[in-house]
Parts: structure tokens; sequence; C-alpha cells
């Protein structure tokens, strides 16, 4: 008796931990496409101009390779984010509306700051 009883939960354990599939135990996680985004020494974005795709999610990266630059968009749910020589700041980005988006620095930073922007494409 006692070994039937061993057996049979020995069967049912094997039974069910079989019909559960690995991928059904632990979500897949996706990496969002990042696009990297440098605020330079001299006053500018780099690249300048980016394209994103309105309802696809997506990180924008920022790092800095001179000086304290800031950058914010209500329209495209960017926060205010400071950007910092040696730490990258990464914002995940969801555009709903098609446009193109004009977005400044909005920290004084020197000289050329008056036109340092950059521009975001967003596509249907």
């Amino acid at each position: 008796m006692r070994l039937s009883v061993i057996v049979l939960v020995g069967a049912l354990f094997a039974a069910t931990t079989a019909a559960v599939p690995t991928s059904a135990a632990k979500p897949q996680m996706t990496a969002l496409p990042v696009v990297n985004i440098v605020a330079t020494a001299d006053q500018k974005f780099a690249p300048d101009h980016i394209v994103l795709h309105v309802k696809k999610r997506q990180t924008l990266r920022f790092t800095s390779s001179g000086g304290v630059h800031g950058i914010v968009s209500t329209d495209l749910g960017i926060p205010a984010t400071m950007i910092m020589p040696g730490k990258p700041v990464s914002i995940a980005v969801t555009p709903k509306k098609a446009g193109t988006y004009r977005i400044p620095c909005t920290i004084v930073c020197g000289p050329g700051h008056a036109d340092m922007a950059l521009t975001i494409q967003v596509n249907p």
C-alpha cells in the first residue's frame, strides 16, 4: 500500500511538471530598441534628428560628452531630465501623435545653447 501511494504521488508530480512548458514558467522580457543621443560639449545633440513611430515604445539613452544639459517634452512624455557627463540617462518613450517635435536643451550650457535642439520626427 505504501509503495502504491509513493508511485502514485511520483506519477502525478511527473505529469504536472511535464505539462508546464518552461516558457510559461518564466515570462520572456524583450528589450526595447535603443536610440543613443549624445549632448556634446559644443552645445549640440548627436544625432540632432531621430525618427520614432506612433505607439512604438522605444528607449532614448542620453549621455553628455561635456557640460550639463537638459531635456523635456510633455508632448512626447519625456520628463524634465538632466544630462550629465558620466551619468547616462534612459527614457522610455511611446509617441501618441505623428509630427515633428523640436526639443531644445533646457539648461544654459554655453554660447551655442540657444541653437541646441533635438528634432524628433514621429511617423505613423
